[in-house]
């Protein structure tokens, strides 16, 4: 009679690192965030340089002016303490919400073509690079 030979089995255990077999955790891409603040920065300068540049000097000028200087100084003062020791979050919050009031400025006010379009440029320009901070943040 043959001895009985123990079987293993050559299917893997499942890990308990992952309680999902096929799912893999999300990280961050640290190559993005760098280029995240390189857009903040641009599109705050830009819109600043906008409002003392093209903006037109009559009432509606005038007030888009003081809008997007102040929405401009507060995104890069934003993007400026992301290099610092600070928390992430609440500045990537602060430039995505920067951004988003700048695209609703432009959408729903009725301003100038050069406000227009400066404003939902630059609006557009703070929501990328907010995304872009968002996935390359290596401190969550």
């Amino acid at each position: 009679m043959a001895t009985p030979v123990q079987r293993t089995s050559h299917v893997p255990a499942p890990s308990a690192a992952h309680p999902i077999a096929g799912q893999q955790p999300v990280e961050a891409v640290p190559v993005v965030a760098p280029f995240g603040w390189v857009l903040a920065i641009a599109g705050a300068v830009g819109l600043l340089l906008a409002t003392w540049l093209i903006y037109p000097l009559d009432y509606d000028g005038m007030w888009a002016g003081y809008r997007g200087g102040i929405i401009g100084t507060v995104a890069i003062v934003a993007a400026m303490s992301l290099r610092t020791s600070l928390p992430d979050r609440p500045a990537i919050a602060v430039i995505a919400l920067c951004g988003a009031l700048l695209v609703l400025f432009g959408v729903f006010l009725d301003n100038p073509q050069k406000v227009l379009v400066s404003e939902l440029s630059a609006g557009a320009v703070l929501l990328l690079a907010a995304g872009l901070l968002a996935a390359g943040s290596p401190r969550r």
